[in-house]
């Protein structure tokens, strides 16, 4: 699935039912490296996976990004989503993520 975010089509994949959980992947990675984790807990949650923007099917974005700037896209993807409150996994620049979602809730 893809939603548009900041002029970014962001690829992502959800499925499963129950509380939140976000899963995001490391640097150079995409929703594949995730999924086998997702496919473990989508019997007792909804899983949330995403292609960060320029990698797996996520646009790339236009100018060089700062971490701030996936920080904001992450912000305005749970909202659209209606994630709520969800359990945040994340593997290397994904687990740096994690820092600002849960600062944020």
């Amino acid at each position: 699935m893809k939603i548009k975010v900041k002029n970014i089509d962001v690829n992502y994949i959800q499925y499963g039912e129950g509380n939140d959980v976000l899963l995001l992947h490391g640097w150079g990675q995409n929703i594949a490296m995730m999924k086998p984790l997702g496919d473990n807990l989508c019997d007792r949650f909804r899983v949330t996976i995403i292609d960060f923007p320029g990698f797996g099917e996520s646009d790339e974005p236009h100018e060089t990004w700062t971490i701030d700037k996936y920080e904001l896209l992450l912000e305005k993807f749970i909202k659209e989503l209606n994630i709520k409150k969800p359990i945040v996994i994340g593997h290397s620049f994904g687990g740096y993520e994690t820092n600002f979602i849960i600062t944020q809730s």
